[in-house]
């Protein structure tokens, strides 16, 4: 916390606790904030803009960061299909409430006119869609309604440890549980290769594309879930072969621990 930037730490020290597992550490919120933060420092946000969020999730992870970034004058417009949780109760602990403005709709229809934000971001959104169709939709959509540019951040698949190594294991789980259960429409799609992403963009109508690949070196706790889910699974074999896994990556995370894989960090222009 001494190595975070005053502004962000003023408001991490400011969270309240919570868990919605037992796994996860009584700070895993806060370096989730942290690493929202870093990425975003790639999005070349300035106080007073005007910017869209897409996916902001039920713990509002990158929306509080994103609060801070567009300053007092600025506005986020976080945008969710209806997964809420916690975001309310968290958007108020952090004091910046007044720079939030909640919306729920469909990424791929957005309600809005053209043009009409200085900036569009989805930051570790992108997996959480049904299918790569879908989220070219969103990208599309994103490109309409920003000004000039849109900016996405998504974890890649590329491992470099074995902490790395034991989150994906665990993390690409969720996809075929999800399809198992005929509830793939939750999402949680494997992540995609950075050219994958780049294709997405320019398919999605992008006509200049940035993209790079960053380390950031911190804890990811997010990759878990419990075998419940996979206990409901009706066909015998694959409830079979999907505990099998599940069981290897929970060893895999006792034994290494879990870390964000490299992030790709992608500005794409209209």
């Amino acid at each position: 916390m001494k190595e975070v930037e005053p502004g962000l730490r003023k408001i991490l020290e400011r969270m309240p606790e919570y868990r919605p597992h037992p796994r996860l550490p009584s700070d895993w919120l806060r370096w989730q904030m942290i690493e929202r933060w870093t990425v975003l420092r790639h999005a070349d946000l300035a106080p007073g803009m005007n910017v869209l969020e897409i996916g902001c999730g039920p713990q509002a992870i990158a929306t509080v960061p994103l609060a801070l970034a567009v300053g007092s004058c600025g506005r986020v417009v976080a945008l969710d299909r209806g997964r809420w949780g916690e975001f309310h109760k968290l958007v108020e602990a952090s004091g910046l409430q007044r720079r939030v403005i909640p919306v729920q709709e469909d990424a791929r229809s957005l309600p809005f006119p053209d043009s009409c934000f200085d900036l569009v971001v989805c930051i570790h959104g992108a997996r959480s869609f049904e299918s790569r169709e879908a989220l070219v939709a969103v990208v599309k959509e994103m490109l309409r309604v920003s000004k000039e540019r849109i900016f996405i951040a998504e974890s890649s698949p590329i491992a470099k440890n074995k902490a790395q190594k034991a989150h994906l294991a665990m993390y690409n789980l969720r996809r075929p549980v999800f399809l198992a259960l005929g509830r793939g429409a939750l999402g949680d799609m494997p992540y995609f290769p950075p050219k994958e992403m780049e294709r997405i963009a320019k398919q999605a109508g992008a006509t200049r594309i940035s993209s790079k690949l960053i380390d950031v070196n911190m804890p990811h706790h997010l990759g878990w879930f419990p075998i419940d889910m996979i206990k409901k699974v009706k066909s015998k074999r694959v409830r079979n072969r999907l505990e099998r896994k599940w069981k290897e990556a929970v060893n895999m995370l006792d034994q290494y621990g879990e870390e964000h894989p490299p992030v790709i960090v992608l500005n794409a222009w209209k």
